[in-house]
């Protein structure tokens, strides 16, 4: 019975709900792939390699737009998009076929949240931030310069949550182009001599 009138008397998901979900899935999924992660995070793209990741989920979420009459990708379109991109941008030709499955799951989810189901999204990004969480540890431990990031945005958790693999360098130069202010330095004082003298703090 509860079936039947999930069916029949449940209304169709709003575009942003549907839109919500998905878009959590997608950058989990994204998130959750090794191939595009540890590309972004070593910097195999150059410079610019989490915004070129950032470029990709955003190409994602436009092909799959809920307000269009249907996604301007199928899956065989998706596939070769995602391993074309990764040889171009990243360098990355990749052979143990992950592209297929990270099409093949943003497809399902695509097509799952448009029908109001949630499920396959919401698996998506817990098992997706267990994998992050886990890698993350182990990336810290191995490299400092990881660790001094991870230092620098746990304060702002919530901000870097909507970046794929931390806060792209573009944006991290926009937020420091005011630095803090810092004292100034008490002014040397000479003696008769031409020594200088060192004023201690008290």
């Amino acid at each position: 019975a509860v079936t039947t009138t999930d069916q029949n008397a449940s209304p169709l998901p709003t575009i942003e709900q549907a839109t919500a979900e998905f878009q959590a899935g997608v950058t989990a999924a994204l998130r959750a792939w090794s191939a595009l992660r540890t590309a972004a995070q070593n910097g195999w793209g150059g410079l610019e390699s989490k915004e070129k990741a950032e470029f990709l989920r955003s190409y994602i979420f436009e092909a799959f737009d809920y307000r269009l009459p249907k996604a301007k990708l199928d899956i065989d379109d998706l596939e070769d998009h995602l391993a074309i991109y990764m040889e171009e941008e990243f360098s990355v030709v990749l052979e143990d076929q992950s592209e297929r499955q990270v099409a093949q799951l943003i497809l399902q989810m695509y097509q799952f949240c448009g029908k109001g189901d949630y499920t396959l999204s919401r698996q998506t990004v817990s098992s997706a931030a267990n994998t992050v969480a886990s890698n993350q540890k182990v990336s810290v431990q191995c490299d400092s310069d990881d660790s001094d990031d991870e230092m620098e945005t746990t304060s702002t958790n919530t901000e870097t949550n909507q970046y794929l693999f931390g806060v792209p360098d573009s944006v991290v130069q926009k937020t420091n182009i005011a630095p803090k202010p810092q004292k100034p330095k008490p002014e040397p004082i000479i003696d008769d001599d031409g020594f200088t003298m060192v004023t201690k703090k008290r």
